[in-house]
């Protein structure tokens, strides 16, 4: 797993052996939520103003969080 973003609020992260298309998990101590660089968010707990934040970082870096699934994910 590669942590890609961490704030005192929530931390953004890149698991192995995932499904495509590529994406990013939001942990938070309130849940968790998977986004899509398309934007698209499956959310489990984690607040709107945290999932807004994450989102806004995730699709802005959206090359790094490629790099680093395809790091994680090399046979996906």
């Amino acid at each position: 797993m590669g942590t890609i973003y961490k704030t005192g609020k929530f931390t953004i992260r890149v698991n192995g052996f995932e499904h495509p298309p590529v994406h990013a998990h939001v942990l938070h101590t309130d849940g968790k939520a998977i986004v899509y660089l398309n934007g698209t968010v499956i959310n489990s707990g984690v607040p709107a103003a945290v999932i807004a934040q994450a989102k806004d970082w995730i699709v802005a870096n959206a090359p790094a969080v490629t790099v680093e699934w395809n790091k994680c994910n090399p046979k996906a």
